[in-house]
Parts: structure tokens; sequence; C-alpha cells
């Protein structure tokens, strides 16, 4: 039995911002505006070839470049314009934004090693708390459910995207970060009975398989009954 528009659940496509030269250089971005390598733009457009056959209803972005970047090209092909949603803008990272993974480790070794231990219970100076970003990606979240939307891509930042794992699935804060998201990756989350389920997670295979990933479904024939 296929699935009819009226029947189509409520679909949403999590994705990462293309590479950086700070993703490179293992550099804490946080809200710092660091653009997308050559490559990184290359990853956004593997991953709109691969959304291409996957067209949403409305497209979510943080208003970093590297995330806008991102969302735009899955935009094009379908005729829309990304939506600015500041509640998805990455994590401020304080006193760290800019600092190198290795730096802190010679530096900061101790503080840093705590945050390691629990990111979000943790934050280094001036950076972010846990309860402040669980406000604002709640009320995130909410415009994620509001109207009739039965696609929805939304184009954020690792440490979002692991925080709305969190605040969105219900996933245990102290343990997301133990998540990878990748560059350009996708999550899967279907809305099913009032819940929200984590379909799939970190596929990157768009990346990883070149020109091949253009033909790799996004939710699986096998699994959308209506494709």
């Amino acid at each position: 039995m296929n699935l009819t528009d009226k029947d189509e659940p409520r679909r949403i496509i999590f994705a990462r911002h293309g590479q950086t030269e700070w993703n490179i250089q293992y550099r804490f971005q946080g809200r710092t505006n660091v653009k997308l390598t050559e490559t990184g733009k290359r990853q956004a457009h593997a991953l709109a070839a691969r959304l291409s056959s996957w067209p949403p209803d409305v497209i979510y972005t943080s208003p970093l470049d590297r995330a806008y970047y991102t969302a735009s090209a899955i935009a094009e092909p379908h005729g829309l314009t990304p939506l600015i949603l500041p509640e998805l803008e990455e994590i401020n990272f304080g006193t760290w934004e800019g600092e190198s993974i290795s730096s802190l480790e010679k530096a900061q070794n101790s503080t840093y090693a705590l945050w390691r231990s629990d990111p979000f219970f943790y934050p280094p100076e001036g950076a972010e708390t846990w309860e402040r970003l669980y406000v604002r990606l709640a009320k995130a979240v909410k415009v994620f459910l509001q109207g009739s939307y039965k696609r929805i891509v939304v184009v954020s930042h690792g440490g979002i995207m692991r925080a709305l794992y969190a605040v969105f699935l219900g996933l245990n804060p102290h343990k997301v970060w133990n998540m990878e998201v990748s560059n350009c990756s996708l999550s899967g989350v279907e809305m099913r009975r009032g819940r929200p389920n984590l379909v799939f997670t970190n596929d990157d295979l768009h990346i990883r398989a070149g020109k091949a990933g253009e033909k790799l479904p996004v939710w699986g024939n096998s699994y959308e009954l209506g494709a």
C-alpha cells in the first residue's frame, strides 16, 4: 500500500555544513564566521545532489556562512530559499574560539580534559551554558514542528546537531558527543504518533562515493513505501 500525500509522515533531515579551514586545523569555530574551503563547497554540492531526489518543503539554516552556503546548494535545485533560524547558530565556545585542540592540550591540559569528559557541562570561560543552549534549541524544535511541512531540511553545525539529539530526541546530553557528525553528513528523523524517531545518522556516503553518491537514496526504497 503506497503512502498518499496526506498520509506522508513528517520527516526531518539534519545536515552539517561542509568543510572549513578550521575543521582541517581542528580549531573551535563556534560563532566565528569561517567560510567553506573548495573541498567544503564540493561537499555541499554532493549533498545537494544526494537530496535532489528528495524535494523538501522547507529548508532551515544557521545564519553562519558555512551553513548558509550548504543550505543554498541544497535549495537551488528545488527553487527554494533557505530560511535563516538564528537558534541554529553554532555553540559559543567563549575564550576557546579560534583555538586549536593541540594548543589547548598543551596550555590547558586539565581544563580541556574536563571539557572532553562532558562538553555541554564543563564549558570553557565565557562559553554558552547547556541551560541557555537548551532553551534556544527548544525554540528551534517548535519551528520545525509548526505548520504542515512534511519534508524538512535543517542545516547547522556539529555541536548543534549533537545538542538537538538531546533536546529533540531526548538522548542523554552527557553522551551525545560520542556520536560522530561528519561534514555534510545526513541524519534522518521521522515523527511517529507525535514522537521523533532517529532513523539514520551520520550518513555521508555521498561524500565517500564521489559522483556515484548522486544515485544513493535518502531514506531507502525498502523503507519509503511511496518512493
